[in-house]
């Protein structure tokens, strides 16, 4: 054997000394995470090796797995993921504890391995810690009730627009699939609260605005799913361009963000009254935005960098692409279950119209007007409860602690199984159906307060609730004021058929609308 196939040997066989070494530790480090609730008393269901619990959640999903488990084990119980341990808790007592009470030693969301890299790791769903509390701080003035009436004309001009869509599809006696139509109503909202663009999805489908806008609410599902499985592999990829978040659509939105900021401080006498406007107000002066360029972990141990005011560009970025994702996804989802169980509930929806025409009448709907619709929020918080968007929510341990007797270590992740709390027949009678009546003041106070949080609660609660909710009311109050929304022979009630971990309908929720006489005509919306 000669020296070269002697080398060549040699590494070789370190190769797979090496490859064999990483294996052992692999499973050394998953069976100390097996045994792990184990030696803390925390009870729960068998986890595998490697895999976990994920392989009986992937077959058969929280909402049939996880009222077993609690009935077996009790309101606090513990899972395995390939990545991480989970304590799932039921008890709305610990809850308020973890969410607000104790919130210091549960302040960040699970590791967000899927967005950690600019500028989504610097929006408020990647921050951490200081750096989250300094760019909440920064942000929670935008959505007061001041700020909101600025982006009022905005909002009203999207409305008048999906009227006229509405009227079209009535006139043509045509099926509409709810979730990509409200979809469009929530896209262009977007694009003129946050950017001041005037866009209309549904007759130009093919804008550039909507295109990338589509592929950001979208993204690479395949990456979401590995990182449930194989974290460590997600920074991998991103290295290589293969994140969550298509980059070109990230890339196009961050250049339109800072197009138009350039322009406002170009045109500083021109008044904007929108997201973007009302951010730049918040951003840092020139000579603090050396701050963007450091690493924002860096700012856990760095107290003097909280000194600085306002948001570096950066930060911009990262808050106005979530504030378009977020926006997105919760209000197209409200607006569209809404219509979709107001359609399938007549009784319902008879009622709903009746508030809509006493408090209207053939006005318009405006900021003071729909806050006075009570029945009109009973019966979207109704359908939030039923379909609502967010399936569960997470809290990661930031301390060693204690949790319903049992402890908890940190980094250890809390899990808030919401669609579980939402469906519970202990909270809920008959919680499959619809009936708004639930959320009266005089049922809401018989409840426990954490019984019901479509926004979440609590400092980490949605930061834009209520621009959201401003956002669904307008458009509910307009189309019901014009259109009665009824089933279809496409209809599929009540949906059942989900696609895996969501409240999305494989079915869709098909309705049509039918023109109301009493309606006001289309020069008064305008």
């Amino acid at each position: 054997m000669n020296d070269t196939e002697a080398s060549s040997g040699s590494l070789t066989s370190w190769l797979w000394l090496s490859l064999l070494t990483l294996v052992c530790v692999f499973i050394w480090q998953s069976l100390q995470k097996m045994w792990t609730f184990k030696r803390l008393g925390i009870p729960g269901p068998d986890p595998l090796p490697i895999w976990g619990n994920s392989l009986t959640l992937i077959r058969k999903g929280q909402k049939e797995m996880f009222p077993l488990w609690k009935k077996q084990y009790g309101k606090v119980f513990g899972i395995m993921s390939p990545s991480s341990c989970v304590v799932v808790v039921h008890d709305l007592d610990l809850l308020r504890e973890v969410m607000v009470k104790r919130f210091s030693s549960f302040a960040n969301r699970g590791t967000q391995s899927v967005i950690n890299y600019k500028p989504w790791n610097l929006s408020l769903l990647g921050l951490k810690n200081d750096h989250w509390k300094h760019v909440r701080g920064t942000l929670s003035p935008t959505f007061s009730s001041v700020k909101l009436k600025k982006m009022m004309p905005a909002i009203e001009r999207v409305v008048h627009n999906l009227v006229d869509n509405v009227q079209e599809k009535a006139r043509n006696n045509e099926a509409v699939e709810l979730k990509k139509f409200c979809a469009c109503f929530t896209m262009d909202v977007i694009a003129g609260a946050a950017f001041g663009l005037q866009v209309d999805s549904v007759k130009n489908p093919q804008d550039q605005f909507v295109y990338h806008g589509h592929n950001l609410m979208f993204g690479r599902r395949w990456v979401l799913r590995l990182s449930a499985f194989v974290p460590w592999l997600i920074p991998v990829l991103n290295r290589f361009g293969l994140t969550f978040f298509p980059p070109a659509s990230s890339q196009f939105f961050t250049r339109v963000i800072d197009r138009a900021l350039e322009e406002r401080r170009r045109h500083q006498d021109k008044k904007f009254h929108d997201f973007l406007q009302l951010l730049l107000e918040a951003e840092t002066d020139k000579d603090e935005e050396v701050d963007a360029e450091i690493d924002h972990r860096s700012y856990l141990s760095m107290s003097t960098h909280w000194t600085r005011k306002g948001l570096t560009l950066d930060e911009m970025h990262g808050n106005v692409l979530l504030f378009f994702l977020a926006g997105h996804d919760t209000v197209s989802s409200a607006m569209s279950t809404t219509l979709f169980c107001l359609a399938a509930n007549p009784e319902c929806l008879s009622k709903a119209q009746q508030e809509v025409d006493k408090k209207l009448g053939q006005r318009p709907p405006d900021y003071q007007s729909i806050s006075e619709l009570q029945y009109l929020d009973m019966c979207m918080n109704e359908a939030m409860r039923l379909l609502g968007p967010i399936v569960a929510l997470d809290r990661e341990c930031v301390e060693d602690t204690e949790l319903g007797g049992y402890k908890v270590l940190k980094n250890m992740r809390i899990l808030i199984p919401i669609e579980v709390i939402h469906n519970d027949p202990d909270i809920w009678p008959d919680p499959s159906k619809y009936d708004p009546e639930r959320h009266t003041p005089e049922a809401r106070a018989t409840r426990h307060p954490f019984s019901f949080m479509p926004f979440g609660l609590g400092p980490r609660n949605c930061i834009g609730m209520r621009l959201a909710q401003l956002e669904i009311r307008m458009a509910l109050a307009a189309v019901l004021q014009r259109f009665t929304p009824v089933l279809c022979e496409k209809s599929v009630y009540p949906p059942t058929n989900f696609y895996q971990g969501t409240k999305v309908s494989k079915d869709g929720l098909w309705i049509k609308f039918q023109p109301r006489a009493s309606g006001p005509s289309s020069e008064k919306m305008a």
